[in-house]
């Protein structure tokens, strides 16, 4: 078979595929009618966008690609770019910004398939992430991973995933633990696995919030009274944690601090124990003493973004010069220019 018989068969063969998904696809357009679900992006304005902020570059579009969306089947087009992106990995090119730009394009043009946006925002914020050493480029690209899962949520707020994938992003990548919390706990109105509920404890204990971890864990184990996880962490908190806590309510931060000493003697480099110490110095206006543990807790781990973050910003109270924490900083100056959702309201601890 030459090379254009071969081209023909293919045309054909889009051409039979067209025509068998017809049916689906005027299933989908009514669903989406029925359920109120906002369409997809006009092809026309992923263009003018591609041409105005140069954010989103539109590579991997084939004739056959352009003739699906036309044709109004952009769930096969999505499909074919997805398969395209398959195939930059599969040659070594996941790296490469046309690899990005294309599984960005998948999102837009089918916005309620998942899969796209949870792997989208994972290429970005983790693997774009650690490719490059410049720590501007590295907020950047963490930012937006964050803005991507966002904008997926808006198109499908009634499912517990991207909820989860944001609030892991914010836990495991950013580390805010405020911000995890809350996309956390927006997931979980919806079904979703029981881990999902340990882990807004663990956020709320690296913040930390002894008393609001103690609330969830609880929670976990009135839904499973065999958590083995929860339980041990119950233990830990109202063991090692809460004394020092209503102390530091009460204002008796000197026993507040030696009650955490204690348990530090034990586990020196306890990252609980750190944050707790900083958060009691915090309390008592004591910023020189403050800044002191949560630089020992931001020295102890490279990756205790929160403490780094904490180390900046009573550096600055204090007058002092730091390091600036560059994914932070980025975070923090772009929030009021992110993409905001609604999230749905929490009635899990009423």
């Amino acid at each position: 078979m030459n090379r254009q018989q071969k081209r023909t068969a293919g045309w054909l063969a889009v051409v039979v595929c067209v025509v068998l998904l017809q049916p689906l696809s005027k299933r989908v357009s009514l669903d989406r009618l029925v359920l109120g679900i906002n369409p997809p992006t006009p092809w026309t304005r992923i263009l003018a966008r591609s041409n105005q902020d140069k954010e989103l570059a539109v590579t991997g579009v084939t004739g056959v690609i352009v003739g699906a969306i036309l044709g109004g089947f952009r769930e096969v087009a999505a499909s074919m770019l997805w398969m395209k992106s398959d195939e930059l990995w599969d040659k070594g090119k996941g790296a490469e910004l046309d690899c990005l730009w294309t599984m960005r394009l998948t999102t837009l043009l089918d916005p309620h398939w998942l899969e796209p946006w949870r792997i989208t925002s994972w290429h970005l914020a983790y693997n774009l992430f650690v490719e490059t050493e410049d720590p501007v480029l590295k907020a950047k690209f963490l930012q937006m991973g964050v803005d991507s899962l966002k904008e997926g949520v808006s198109w499908n707020p009634d499912r517990y995933d991207l909820y989860f994938e944001l609030g892991w992003t914010y836990f495991d990548k950013v580390r805010d633990y405020e911000e995890a919390a809350k996309w956390l706990q927006a997931s979980i109105q919806f079904p979703h696995p029981e881990y999902i509920d340990r882990l807004i404890a663990h956020a709320y204990e690296r913040l930390p919030d002894m008393p609001k971890a103690l609330d969830w864990y609880d929670y976990c184990l009135k839904r499973n009274p065999t958590d083995g996880t929860a339980q041990g962490a119950t233990i830990t908190i109202r063991e090692r944690y809460l004394p020092a806590w209503r102390l530091m309510e009460e204002g008796k931060y000197d026993a507040a601090v030696a009650s955490i000493d204690k348990w530090l003697l034990v586990e020196p480099n306890s990252t609980l124990g750190l944050h707790m110490k900083g958060l009691i110095y915090e309390r008592a206006g004591n910023l020189e003493k403050a800044l002191e543990a949560w630089k020992l807790a931001a020295d102890t781990s490279a990756l205790n973004a929160h403490a780094q973050a904490k180390v900046v910003e009573l550096s600055r109270k204090l007058g002092k010069p730091a390091a600036d924490v560059a994914q932070y900083l980025f975070l923090q100056k772009n929030a009021s220019r992110s993409m905001k959702v609604d999230l749905p309201k929490d009635d899990k601890l009423k």
